[in-house]
């Protein structure tokens, strides 16, 4: 079969309506993206469910030859079915390699001395601004916080990441803010020049109950990229903190095809979590 060909049949198959939840519609969403990445290293944080179905979709699919990381767990390329946690020993099933959490931090800075391979991550925030900072730390003032997170943990490696992708499971004002009240991990700064390297290109796109979102070229503020099915314009900008920009033309996320569901359920995540987490709109 042709490239084309190949490309046509792929789009045809993508356009199929097909019954699915949200949390399989950003599993796909972020799969797909991984096609861009094969061949490359991929982490994924301690409470990752999303991301842990995507990458390994993504090696069963577009990416066959990714190599991803269980950030909780050291496990590397796990073929165990999804659970809850990277940190859950049954991600060790399956495993080509198991590192040590000394190697797991360690590794954050390995490629500055192997002519720096790219690295990249999928993480979250309880905050993300419209220049890409995200906020996994506290809401409000340090010292009194109205919300204390689990602390900065792996976000402080944001800076050595070739590329940053994000998620949320939920898409309201009080994630998506003009301004996060902490950084754990810079965004578009006015200071990232100052100390991020230069081969670290920060978050590429986020990915929402909503939607997904890139950076502007121009400004890199936050840009709507494409709507999930059956969500408008008006729910995301009245859920979003801060004014997004928006393009004339305004893509819709695909939906997952019949064969990435069939992989989803079956194969990947044969018990449902991505059915029945707590995500909302």
């Amino acid at each position: 079969m042709s490239q084309n060909a190949s490309k046509s049949s792929k789009s045809s198959k993508s356009s199929e309506r097909v019954d699915c939840s949200i949390g399989e519609i950003m599993a796909v969403a972020i799969a797909r993206q991984m096609e861009a990445h094969d061949g490359e290293w991929v982490a994924v944080g301690a409470y990752s469910q999303l991301p842990m179905a995507a990458v390994k979709l993504a090696r069963m699919t577009c990416a066959p030859s990714l190599w991803w990381l269980a950030g909780g767990g050291g496990a590397i390329n796990g073929t165990g079915k999804l659970v809850t946690s990277t940190s859950d020993y049954r991600t060790l099933r399956g495993a080509e390699y198991v590192m040590s959490m000394e190697d797991v931090v360690d590794i954050e800075m390995w490629r500055f001395t192997k002519k720096n391979p790219p690295l990249v991550a999928i993480v979250g925030g309880i905050q993300i601004d419209r220049r890409g900072s995200s906020n996994m730390v506290c809401v409000g003032d340090y010292e009194r916080p109205k919300v204390r997170g689990v602390g900065t943990v792996g976000l402080c490696f944001g800076v050595s990441f070739s590329t940053m992708y994000f998620y949320t499971m939920h898409h309201n004002r009080n994630i998506f803010v003009e301004e996060v009240d902490f950084i754990s991990s810079p965004g578009f700064t006015e200071e990232r020049a100052r100390y991020v390297p230069p081969e670290s290109t920060g978050p590429r796109l986020v990915f929402t109950p909503l939607g997904v979102f890139d950076f502007a070229p121009d400004s890199r503020l936050m840009r709507l990229k494409s709507l999930h099915p059956g969500v408008t314009l008006e729910e995301v900008r009245d859920n979003t903190g801060f004014d997004l920009i928006v393009p004339e033309r305004i893509g819709q996320t695909p939906a997952p095809d019949a064969e990435e569901l069939q992989l989803l359920r079956h194969r990947i995540d044969p018990d449902g979590i991505l059915q029945t987490l707590r995500i909302n709109r």
